[in-house]
């Protein structure tokens, strides 16, 4: 049975935001504000925003609210969408000693209200997720009648969209520009939620929409490091590699991070990144094997008797890198692909020794991004993207003959 929320609010507004001011109980916090699961099209998505976003400091927040007297906790702003929230402005009666105009009760009029909730609404913080995420965790153990239950906390609503992607980008555009004001952000909730990186919203909508990535395949593993653990099976990459894909396979010359691009730009990449993928799947036999005929898992190919460069993340993003130096050379995109494939691909072979790979420990080598690709491309019959990543290689090589 939805329960209606009757709240009294200030109206107000600021840029092109309509916003109301109010406060609301613990006990409301925790049982009106939900992660913002409609903000994305994946569930799972959804579901790594609010760990990776939300989850980090509750048990901090929890710790100080149940034992700090002296308990104080900033505004939350939270995000309403769906059901019919209504608006009721109050008629405020001046006292006859205070000498108001008629454009100043037109405006105390105007902005004190009633903000009423009927249950069909959904919340979430855009600003404030620890602080509601240390609320609920504070309360659990709480009986119903404790006075923390009746503590409250001042909130900020602004009203989202949800039927559109402009709605929903409007939303994720207004958590980050909140948070870049308070704190340098994680490189997962850029990734989540960032409207300016034009990787972070091509990433989002490659895993909205290339059906490799849906949520059903379990290939994308939503972690907050690009590697994947040794357990992982299923998995092809990371949220985190993914996103270092699309920026490998970017080969403008205009800045794509810092500034939003315009949609055209975006969707040029995103459909450039959409091609490649579907290049792999149609191109490299052990992903037709895994990901078209499901007669195995991605994890059978990162064995100690079989480990193939492109699934696993360091060798993908060395991969990706040279097919996007080919295409700058005017190689066809699934030409680049094939001709790559020619290079031996099982790292395991002498070819990827101390490149890719330690023959001693067992163990994949990491930071060797720039020498792994010069040595993809001598492999496959291409010149070095420069003389610079060239000599990186044969000092690498060099030094690995003489051991």
């Amino acid at each position: 049975m939805k329960t209606s929320t009757l709240l009294p609010a200030i109206r107000s507004r600021v840029g092109d935001w309509n916003f109301y001011v109010t406060t609301l109980t613990f006990s409301e916090v925790a049982t009106l504000i939900k992660a913002p699961d409609e903000i994305h099209e994946r569930k799972q998505l959804a579901e790594w925003i609010q760990r990776e976003a939300i989850e980090s400091h509750a048990d901090a927040i929890s710790s100080y609210i149940k034992s700090s007297p002296q308990r104080f906790l900033g505004s939350l702003i939270v995000g309403i969408y769906g059901g019919s929230p209504d608006w009721s402005p109050l008629k405020v009666k001046i006292p006859e000693h205070e000498q108001v105009s008629e454009e100043q009760l037109s405006r105390i009029e105007g902005a004190l209200g009633l903000l009423h909730l009927f249950g069909g609404e959904k919340l979430f913080a855009i600003d404030g997720q620890h602080r509601v995420a240390g609320i609920k965790r504070a309360l659990i153990d709480e009986p119903v009648d404790s006075l923390l239950r009746t503590d409250c906390v001042s909130a900020i609503f602004v009203s989202h969209d949800p039927n559109t992607e402009t709605g929903k980008a409007r939303t994720r555009r207004l958590f980050t520009t909140v948070n870049k004001k308070a704190k340098p952000i994680a490189r997962t909730q850029t990734i989540a939620l960032d409207e300016d990186n034009g990787f972070a919203i091509v990433t989002r909508r490659l895993i909205n929409s290339h059906p490799l990535f849906s949520d059903e395949g379990g290939r994308v593993l939503y972690a907050s490091t690009g590697a994947l653990p040794a357990s992982e099976v299923r998995a092809i990459t990371s949220v985190v590699g993914l996103y270092e894909l699309v920026k490998d396979l970017y080969g403008g010359s205009e800045s794509f991070d810092q500034k939003r691009p315009c949609d055209d730009a975006i969707e040029e990449h995103l459909q450039f990144c959409v091609s490649y993928f579907d290049a792999l799947l149609e191109c490299v036999p052990e992903y037709v094997e895994v990901f078209k005929s499901s007669s195995g898992q991605p994890g059978d190919y990162r064995t100690g008797k079989c480990n193939h460069l492109l699934f696993r993340p360091a060798g993908q993003r060395a991969f990706a890198r040279a097919v996007q130096l080919l295409v700058a050379r005017k190689i066809q995109l699934t030409d680049a692909v094939k001709t790559l494939l020619t290079a031996e691909m099982n790292i395991l072979k002498e070819d990827w020794h101390h490149v890719l790979w330690n023959p001693v420990t067992q163990t994949m080598v990491n930071g060797t991004m720039i020498v792994a690709e010069a040595q993809l491309l001598r492999l496959s019959g291409q010149g070095a993207r420069n003389s610079s990543s060239e000599k990186k290689l044969e000092r690498l090589l060099e030094s690995v003959s003489k051991v």
